[in-house]
């Protein structure tokens, strides 16, 4: 009986939450500069922390060796945090610095490793396109990761 119990330990202890994914397509392959992708992840357990990972997908076609974001984050307590990043999509020799899958390019950003959240309540994040450029051509879609440790 004893064994039985710890057996069941053991594997409650090793099931890991599955990752929260949301993703936006681009119909037309663009991101639009002013188009702000809104996501929200509702925060169910208490005194967790959490991974937050971008994805970028886009076509080998892309004209640029990197994307300039902008993050906003609210937490369920009403904290707001804000950071710049740079995903690069191509190393310095022009190639991707992603996984290749045929025509398409999945490059990952961390964005915050370890964010607390002490309440339940929603996580919301906004990522900003900061390219200077009106569109960014080749972008199949965008998404968030949502990793519970």
């Amino acid at each position: 009986m004893n064994w039985l119990l710890i057996i069941l330990i053991i594997v409650t202890a090793c099931i890991r939450v599955k990752p929260a994914e949301k993703s936006i397509s681009f119909s037309n392959k663009s991101w639009q500069r002013y188009n702000i992708l809104k996501y929200e992840f509702p925060i169910v357990e208490m005194k967790k922390s959490y991974d937050i990972v971008f994805e970028l997908r886009c076509a080998k076609s892309f004209a640029y060796n990197d994307l300039p974001l902008n993050m906003v984050l609210n937490t369920p307590s009403g904290e707001e945090r804000i950071k710049e990043y740079q995903i690069q999509v191509k190393d310095k020799n022009g190639l991707f610095a992603g996984t290749l899958s045929g025509d398409t390019c999945i490059t990952r950003l961390v964005l915050k490793k370890n964010l607390y959240c002490s309440v339940k309540g929603i996580l919301k994040v906004e990522i900003e396109n900061l390219n200077p450029r009106m569109e960014t051509e080749g972008v199949y879609s965008a998404g968030l990761i949502l990793i519970q440790r």
